[in-house]
């Protein structure tokens, strides 16, 4: 017989074992039709539910959200203890089609400006001649990277259907009734590498307000670096008054379009000046940690955003300076938050960032983002057999997902779950776990997606722990 000590001491020992270690939680599951319930800890905006029970109703949307949800009896039941209802991760932000290549070993070199790295200027290297691959398979390889993580909707500049929700493109949204977010890139049209600090004398084509104005959500990279060049990004694009001289063949004039629809993806070089500016102005922000740290050894000043009240989601960037998933930025964001801000952001906040935040960003939390009634059931069923709920989430890698739901329809899972509720489905490989996609008549398969990525040398869906070379969170010396 084991002693009370040694029992403790093994309980311990077990709950301090990442998820991915336990063993696969079971769940009980009733096959039937229409309406769907989901039993598990669930993850509300106001409350946690342990346990609590999601209806989903014949159109994939949610219903009710109780501690009981009565149902008929001919409805599909998945009753899981040991598992955690989260609503479908939301990537803010991210360059797809340059996520079919894995990230070089770090070099060390930190940059002050993104054009330093685009365009090898002021003494820097070229990054690298990075080239976009668009081709459609190679697109959905990438969001079904995404998806083995918990993924179903992203913010990504291409799209390829039938996976996620692409919330920047019409053809994309796959039912969902908003309109479609405005992504720019290179919102001052300084993409030749453009680079000023006293004037605005950049492309001939920058953002206007009435641009902005009429976007449902107007998402744009604004002051990547810590320089002047880079703050100098921010005066132009949130005054009227701070140029006011027009360039031979247009443009050269400062603009202000901070507004509720704005999003500000990266402002590392932002100061508390400006968060108050854009706290004032109910504009939001996207913060990318692990490629701000990776390249310019900094990153955007979190707290003094969060502390101002101003909306935070989070995005992956890309592969090549940034996380592979939305699981390996918020493995950096929880990094960061322990060695560099004491914890000071707390599970729930970061849980926040790819949830009901990045909804809001996109325009799209009337639809998606939480669970609560009249949502579509965009939801993942992440292991918890600790009951450890938003803290699991946070911490969840793909070896940790039981089952990813678009709309009430089950897209991918551990394979004997979804054998239960959607047979015929098609393995796929994942280390460390058995899972099998659904994906939609007459959308590419996943022997296909497979035999592509195979043949491309396309880097992988996931790895059983630190992906290889992945870049640096960590701030520089």
């Amino acid at each position: 017989m084991i002693g009370r000590a040694a029992t403790l001491a093994i309980a311990v020992a077990a709950f301090l074992l990442p998820a991915a270690t336990w063993a696969v939680p079971a769940c009980t599951v009733q096959r039937g039709t229409g309406e769907t319930v989901i039993r598990a800890t669930i993850l509300t905006p106001d409350r946690i539910l342990a346990p609590g029970e999601v209806r989903i109703d014949s159109a994939g949307r949610i219903d009710c959200v109780g501690a009981r949800c009565a149902a008929s009896s001919s409805a599909t039941r998945i009753l899981c203890q040991d598992a955690v209802l989260s609503p479908g991760f939301i990537n803010a932000h991210d360059h797809i089609d340059f996520d079919n290549i894995g990230p070089r070993p770090d070099s060390g070199e930190r940059y002050a400006h993104r054009h330093e790295w685009r365009k090898g200027l002021d003494g820097h290297r070229l990054l690298q001649d990075f080239r976009p691959d668009r081709d459609p398979l190679s697109l959905s390889w990438i969001e079904l990277r995404f998806l083995v993580g918990g993924t179903t909707s992203t913010v990504a500049e291409r799209m390829a259907p039938g996976l996620l929700r692409n919330l920047d493109f019409r053809d994309g949204l796959e039912g969902i009734a908003i309109a479609p977010v405005t992504y720019a890139i290179f919102p001052l049209d300084d993409s030749p590498g453009i680079m000023r600090t006293q004037d605005c004398d950049y492309g001939p084509h920058p953002a206007t307000h009435d641009l902005v104005a009429h976007a449902s959500a107007f998402l744009a990279h604004v002051s990547e670096g810590r320089d002047e060049a880079a703050r100098n990004e921010f005066r132009c694009e949130s005054s009227e008054t701070y140029d006011t001289t027009p360039q031979a063949g247009g443009g050269g004039m400062s603009h202000d379009w901070i507004m509720p629809q704005a999003a500000l993806i990266h402002a590392v070089a932002l100061t508390p000046a400006d968060f108050d500016l854009v706290a004032a102005r109910r504009a939001s922000l996207v913060w990318s940690p692990r490629s701000n740290l990776s390249l310019y050894g900094q990153t955007m000043d979190v707290l003094a955003a969060r502390r101002r009240g101003i909306t935070i989601a989070l995005g992956s960037d890309w592969l090549p300076s940034g996380s592979m998933n939305l699981n390996r930025e918020l493995a950096c964001a929880v990094h960061f938050n322990h060695s560099h801000l004491h914890d000071a952001l707390s599970d729930d906040a970061l849980w926040r960032m790819v949830t009901l935040n990045a909804a809001r960003v996109a325009g799209a939390e009337k639809e998606i983002g939480s669970i609560a009634v009249g949502k579509l059931a965009d939801l993942v069923l992440f292991a918890d057999p600790a009951h450890r709920g938003v803290h699991a989430v946070v911490r969840a890698s793909p070896q940790d997902e039981m089952l990813v739901l678009r709309g009430g329809t089950v897209l991918l899972g551990r394979g004997d779950l979804v054998d239960r509720l959607r047979p015929s489905c098609e393995a796929i490989d994942v280390p460390g776990v058995s899972l099998k996609l659904c994906p939609e008549p007459g959308r590419v398969s996943a022997a296909e997606l497979e035999a592509y990525a195979a043949r491309h040398a396309l880097y992988p869906l996931a790895f059983d722990g630190t992906p290889p070379d992945e870049p640096p969170c960590e701030t520089a010396p």
